[in-house]
């Protein structure tokens, strides 16, 4: 071997074993602690595996690679490229032993093409703040609500130290809907009268409002309709006055006060199930998602 063919293996072997060393830290970073290319993930082949020639480093390969920290700060550069694959040196009468830029030398006492692509490029580095995914939804697990989310460094083995990754509890993850009686002071034909919690069952995620239909004290709960199909019939509504996501203000009629499921206490529950991929509340009769309620009254 030549002296200058030594010398070129010798700087391939070195450039491969600092390849795999482990990922520095980034000494450059924004607010966000990413560096300023964004964090990259490893290449991967796309598409066929079979290199398209058999020697020389000739063929080539599709790879593309995935921003990881895409969710928080944009990555620049290319996502996509094409690499060369086997590199053994091509034998006679090939008329040459490998495409250009590659160039036969040893490496660990083999004679191939080199040097090869790295899986992860030179400019790769640990951010210096976790990068760390949404949230997914919550999911009954046995008898806990649980939900997770992920290290978006983990493949380039930069791990997020000192941070949850999953969590769990066992009450139903939709909180408590607020009380709409000062947002939705102005909803049409009607008016808040009385806020009360919902009742949960955390083994479904669902949830009952207990709706009031008879007077009590000096709060008379149902009132006559006041457009001409309750006037004409006299129907009184229990009215459920809604805030959905939105910030629209809605009602909905839960039921006649004259016959209500409790003939006595003439009461009826409002429903609602949990959305665990949002938090928030669904009205069953609507569909719509809400995040305050109150009882109101017909004007």
């Amino acid at each position: 071997m030549t002296s200058s063919m030594l010398f070129i293996s010798l700087v391939i072997i070195l450039l491969m074993i600092n390849s795999s060393a482990q990922i520095s830290p980034c000494t450059q970073a924004d607010a966000n602690g990413c560096p300023p290319a964004g964090v990259w993930g490893e290449w991967k082949t796309v598409g066929n595996t079979k290199c398209d020639m058999d020697c020389g480093g000739c063929g080539t390969l599709y790879q593309e690679r995935e921003c990881l920290s895409e969710s928080i700060c944009s990555c620049t550069g290319s996502s996509t490229r094409y690499v060369a694959c086997n590199f053994d040196v091509c034998k006679y009468p090939s008329q040459k032993s490998c495409c250009t830029p590659y160039l036969p030398m040893v490496l660990n006492g083999t004679y191939t093409c080199g040097p090869a692509p790295k899986t992860i490029e030179n400019s790769a580095c640990c951010p210096q703040k976790d990068l760390l995914s949404a949230w997914a939804g919550w999911e009954l697990i046995g008898s806990q609500w649980t939900r997770t989310r992920k290290c978006l460094t983990a493949s380039i083995e930069c791990p997020c130290t000192g941070q949850t990754l999953t969590e769990t509890r066992a009450a139903c993850p939709c909180a408590q809907p607020a009380d709409a009686t000062v947002p939705c002071a102005n909803v049409a034909l009607g008016k808040p009268i009385y806020y009360r919690a919902i009742v949960v069952n955390d083994a479904t995620c669902t949830a009952d409002l207990i709706l009031i239909g008879e007077t009590q004290g000096n709060k008379t709960y149902c009132k006559t309709l006041t457009d001409g199909y309750g006037a004409a019939r006299g129907f009184q509504g229990a009215m459920l006055i809604m805030r959905e996501v939105s910030g629209t203000c809605t009602t909905d009629t839960v039921f006649d006060c004259s016959a209500g499921v409790d003939p006595v206490n003439k009461r009826q529950n409002g429903t609602f199930t949990c959305n665990p991929d949002t938090g928030n509340w669904v009205y069953d009769y609507t569909g719509k998602e809400i995040n305050a309620i109150v009882q109101g009254v017909w004007l």
